[in-house]
């Protein structure tokens, strides 16, 4: 008979193990409660670091919170200590602001050495130094007058950028943003109560010049926006002081010319140079604060400086000069980059806006638009020699905008659905359509394996403008025809329905081109045509006295209509419509 196995030993040690783990995890819990004893914590076997993670500090409780509010009272009776040593000439106005400083920044170190998990002692520090520096100013500047304000903001220049070294290693957020908001926060305080601007605009200046090299280095990129938009007010204050109508106000130190234009440079050449180095030099991608800062330095610069003084033609070679950089820098070094899709197309865009910004400051009117027809001419030819999808849409942009500072739209406008008689004033409408028709021709020529949204948008917006000033041009000659033949005295009823027969004609014109050579653009220019032919009938040539008129433009109207869908039945079987224009969105590549 077999005999009973004996039974296992209990593993004592194991149970030990597990009581401990348990005894550490409620040690834990306890702690973080605030309910554990020193005595138990030790007993437990787990230091303290071991119980409270590796990450996560202690939470601060009234007991650790009561000490840390007396230290800083502390902090501000020393403070009013030296105040009232100063009152009394115990210490001249001179040592008292020396030391009161010193005070201060020892406050600003002693927050900078504090662990970095302590944050709430950190941040009593770092405000406890604040509340000594800045009422310390404010009374040396305005009560005893112990400071100029350049000497005021020298001092908190060098405060916030002391803030922002000291808490460099640690990567001390909380004392690089109170050392910035106080040096910023003072600095607009006594700007607006010394009626000083250049001296505190000049610490906006050198204190976002200061962040931006510490976000080239890739640090307190978050607090980017809060000196960018004290340099930008301060900036565009100054230049609205100095450029208004009425001047200056009395109550205002004088601002000469070439410091607030140095001020406007130097606002330019911080976020320009910043730029520079993060995206090209060290890689990073464009951020929406950079897109939009860029812009406006740009604006506020370029702006002002057109403002304050008659160096146009030297602020327009420096917008053209950068626009050239940008145009290199994006088809040089970051087109072929996928990773960099969002800095190729946020430099080419700055390119354009640069290159008609700067081309406006030197001319205007017909030179204008020559030199942005010719741009566009060159751009869409180029497009096409290098295979740029970008350079093509660029071109049909300097092309509309060359149209419309010539007003060529506005009187095709006119006489195709105006009742306007021609005058000796037309060259514009003559020579629109004339820098339209290369353009479309040059930009049909590289259309070859470009059947995307971009390229058939581009096309079509250069084609709607060819279309509207060449029925512009046809429907001037025959009303200057008709009334050549008929004399100046003939009705002017009948020009309604010449101008209706060119709108519609122009419709079938382009049905039937784009369905012989499968023209996209074209044919769906048909749309809008017959869309203003019908307006055209209903606003002007159902109100003329001539009912031969009416029955002529509704003739031409309903054959139209009738003879519409043959052509397009002839080639494609139908027109054109949004599922085509959405598969050309589906199916479009980047091509740059």
């Amino acid at each position: 008979m077999p005999q009973p196995e004996p039974a296992a030993a209990p593993d004592w040690s194991a149970l030990q193990r597990e009581l401990r783990g348990l005894e550490g995890r409620i040690a834990q819990i306890e702690r973080h409660l605030a309910l554990t004893p020193p005595e138990l914590l030790a007993s437990s076997g787990l230091a303290p670091e071991d119980a409270s993670g590796p990450s996560a500090g202690p939470e601060p409780s009234a007991a650790s919170i009561f000490p840390l509010a007396g230290r800083a009272l502390l902090g501000l009776a020393g403070a009013y200590l030296l105040r009232a040593l100063t009152e009394s000439a115990v210490l001249s106005s001179g040592a008292g602001v020396a030391i009161g400083i010193l005070y201060a920044i020892l406050w600003l170190v002693w927050a900078a050495r504090t662990p970095a998990e302590r944050r709430l002692e950190t941040a009593l520090h770092s405000v406890t130094s604040v509340l000594v520096l800045a009422p310390l100013l404010w009374e040396a500047a305005l009560r005893f007058h112990a400071i100029s304000t350049w000497t005021a903001g020298a001092i908190l220049l060098f405060f916030t950028v002391f803030g922002l070294v000291v808490s460099w290693r640690k990567n001390l957020l909380v004392v690089a943003t109170i050392a910035m908001l106080a040096g910023l926060g003072t600095a607009a305080a006594l700007l607006m109560a010394t009626h000083d601007v250049l001296p505190f605009t000049f610490v906006f200046l050198a204190t976002a010049a200061a962040v931006e090299i510490s976000a080239c280095l890739d640090h307190w990129l978050s607090e980017r926006w809060l000196a960018a938009a004290a340099a930008d007010l301060s900036v565009l204050l100054a230049t609205w002081l100095v450029t208004n109508e009425r001047g200056l106000p009395r109550a205002y130190a004088p601002i000469p010319p070439g410091w607030l234009l140095a001020a406007q440079a130097a606002l330019l050449a911080i976020y320009l140079s910043s730029i520079i180095v993060r995206t090209l030099l060290r890689g990073f991608t464009f951020t929406a604060f950079e897109t939009v800062q860029c812009a406006l330095a740009f604006a506020i610069g370029v702006g002002g400086g057109l403002r304050l003084s008659q160096g146009a033609p030297a602020i327009a070679a420096l917008a053209l000069a950068c626009s050239m950089a940008c145009y290199l820098v994006a088809f040089t070094r970051l087109e072929r980059q996928p990773s960099r899709g969002r800095n190729f197309y946020t430099y080419s865009t700055f390119a354009l806006l640069l290159a008609l910004t700067g081309s406006r400051i030197l001319l205007s009117g017909a030179a204008l638009a020559a030199v942005w027809a010719a741009l566009a001419i060159g751009f869409i030819w180029a497009a096409g020699f290098l295979g740029r999808l970008t350079l093509e849409a660029h071109g049909a942009v300097y092309l509309l905008l060359a149209l419309i500072s010539c007003g060529a739209p506005r009187l095709a406008a006119s006489f195709l659905l105006g009742s306007d008689l021609p005058g000796p004033n037309q060259a514009a409408l003559w020579a629109g359509a004339a820098a339209a028709l290369p353009c479309y021709l040059l930009a049909r020529r590289c259309a070859a394996g470009r059947d995307g949204f971009a390229a058939r948008l581009n096309r079509l917006a250069i084609a709607g403008a060819l279309t509207w000033l060449s029925a512009g041009v046809l429907a001037w000659a025959l009303t200057a025809a008709y009334h050549a033949a008929r004399g100046a005295g003939a009705s002017h009823a009948y020009c309604a329905t010449l101008r209706t027969t060119v709108l519609v004609a122009s419709a079938l014109l382009l049905a039937w081109a784009g369905s012989r050579w499968k023209n996209w653009e074209l044919s769906l220019l048909t749309y809008p045509l017959m869309a203003l032919g019908a307006y055209r009938l209903l606003a002007e040539d159902l109100h003329q006295d001539r009912k031969a008129v009416l029955f002529l433009s509704l003739l031409v109207y309903g054959a139209a209509l009738t003879a519409l869908p043959r052509l397009y039945r002839g080639q494609w079987g139908g027109p054109p419509g949004l599922p085509a224009l959405r598969d050309a969105r589906s199916s479009d590549a980047r091509l740059d």
